[in-house]
């Protein structure tokens, strides 16, 4: 069952938000929990208009390997210098050549000089068809290169003229001033609306889907969760109401739901290595006291993560699975999600097979190669980074733990996919991360019947890992292009991170 639509929901209000930076000082502003449509472009008939509220026309979540993408939208800043901008700026060269040629590109700028960079390889390169690259420049401040993690693209079953763009609350508090940028995206694209709701709490590396259903990191519930619960607790008589539907809704019974909540878990801060990492992890909390429950009792804590679940499937438009979440019937390892972001190490190639990381499967492929393949290997990696990186050996530790991607593979494994294990290297101090999973897909038939199955797979110039990984997506039917990205995954993100289609075709 979904939660019913926030127009009509009070429980599920949020308070109004400030202005977005750059908006006219007569401009209200938008509550933190609303939509907006683009404005309309000079010069353009409008289209028929069925409404320009996204949640009233059918929001559902692309999924990430059917379809073809129709415009793919980038972020470039003085976020990425170096080697790390050189081998971004030869990705975008490989997308704008090997897409098809009318994909359009939208590419949010930081500056001027971001922008000359990216026509400057376009008139290198000699790019086809250039008036379908446009820039965006949010004048915003800072912004980083993470073009997914602020929004999540959703199309519009209603109506296939437009799409949606949801702005939520993202888990990580580091992307600058990123959040201007969905809102600028819409203002130039009247075909995308823009909705800003905050109730969810998540990143866009965070989510994925097939065209069944939609896949959630157990970071983005927990947050929601816990999101919810301060938004309740701090009202006792909007809480009443909250536990009232839910009981409605589920016909089940909630314990002890007066007083704060407590959670199994709790977040707790720690020191990364990365800026960019999650600065926190779920741990056990010792205030929580399990207690015995009748078949159809749940305590507070359960029923907002199952409210957390219901508002991510109402706003994707699909049955959501949840990975990484403990396992209470293990008790030698407590699961938490294997990466910070779910994308870095788990990839629903189609409706029924996943790729998911292995950490130790990479560490047999490094066993098997000679010191000077080693050596070699090591040092285009230092160069690509600028620091001395060393790949995982037998006896390293694994910052993202083995445990956890196997708690990946029997979730999926018991749901009916068929999985198979993709080398993993984790992030570390002077380790390299390396992920065969970070990709984009397009999966979807021409006008003239050819068939395309594509991944632009992010590789790294070490023979027998990327062979692996190749052979791997090959085997499955894919077409691999490579994109040697080992200086951006340094900074713990690939492909799929600094790309985010704003539209594709829903399926092949």
């Amino acid at each position: 069952m979904t939660l019913q639509p926030i127009t009509s929901s009070p429980v599920f209000s949020a308070p109004p938000s400030a202005p977005k930076p750059g908006a006219s000082e007569k401009e209200a502003p938008l509550p933190a929990d609303s939509f907006r449509a683009a404005a309309p472009s000079q010069g353009q008939p409008p289209a028929p208009i069925l409404s320009n509220n996204p949640r009233e026309l059918g929001e559902k979540q692309f999924a990430d390997s059917y379809g073809r993408v129709k415009n793919l939208a980038l972020m470039l800043s003085s976020y990425a210098s170096g080697e790390t901008r050189r081998q971004m700026l030869d990705a975008y060269q490989t997308l704008f050549t090997r897409m098809e040629p009318d994909t359009k590109f939208t590419i949010a700028v930081g500056s001027s000089r971001d922008r000359q960079d990216v026509e400057n390889m376009m008139e290198r390169a000699n790019i086809q068809n250039p008036e379908r690259i446009t820039f965006v420049d949010p004048k915003a401040g800072s912004l980083t290169v993470w073009a997914r993690d602020m929004m999540v693209p959703l199309q519009l079953t209603d109506d296939p003229n437009r799409v949606a763009l949801l702005e939520q609350t993202p888990l990580h508090d580091w992307h600058d001033s990123d959040s201007a940028v969905p809102g600028a995206i819409c203002q130039q694209n009247p075909s995308i609306l823009l909705d800003q709701d905050k109730r969810l709490v998540t990143d866009g590396g965070d989510v994925m889907s097939n065209t069944k259903e939609s896949f959630v990191g157990y970071y983005s519930i927990s947050a929601t969760s816990q999101r919810l619960a301060r938004q309740m607790d701090s009202d006792p008589e909007l809480k009443e109401k909250f536990v009232a539907e839910y009981e409605q809704r589920t016909g089940k019974k909630v314990v002890d739901a007066k007083g704060p909540t407590v959670f199994p878990f709790r977040q707790q801060m720690k020191e990364v290595e990365n800026p960019a990492a999650l600065n926190w992890e779920l741990v056990e909390n010792p205030a929580f006291s399990k207690r015995a429950l009748k078949p159809n009792e749940v305590t507070p804590a359960q029923m907002y993560e199952d409210s957390a679940k219901a508002l991510f499937e109402e706003k994707f438009g699909k049955p959501v699975t949840i990975l990484g979440k403990d396992d209470p019937d293990t008790t030698t390892h407590t699961e938490e999600p294997a990466t910070d972001h779910m994308d870095m190490g788990c990839t629903p190639i189609d409706d029924n097979t996943f790729f998911v990381g292995d950490p130790g499967l990479a560490k047999q492929i490094v066993s098997k190669m000679s010191e000077a393949e080693l050596l070699d290997a090591e040092r285009i990696l230092s160069e690509s980074a600028g620091k001395p990186v060393r790949l995982p050996r037998d006896g390293d530790r694994n910052r993202d733990n083995q445990q956890d991607f196997d708690a990946y593979t029997k979730t999926l494994a018991d749901k009916g996919y068929n999985v198979i294990r993709m080398p993993h290297a984790e992030p570390g101090m002077s380790r390299s991360y390396i992920s065969y999973n970070n990709c984009l897909m397009e999966r979807f038939e021409r006008e003239d019947g050819s068939q395309v199955r594509r991944v632009f797979l992010p590789v790294y110039n070490i023979p027998k890992l990327d062979d692996y990984a190749t052979q791997t997506w090959e085997a499955q039917g894919y077409e691999v292009i490579p994109m040697p990205l080992g200086a951006l995954s340094q900074r713990w993100g690939a492909l799929r991170c600094v790309s985010n289609w704003l539209e594709r075709s829903p399926q092949g």
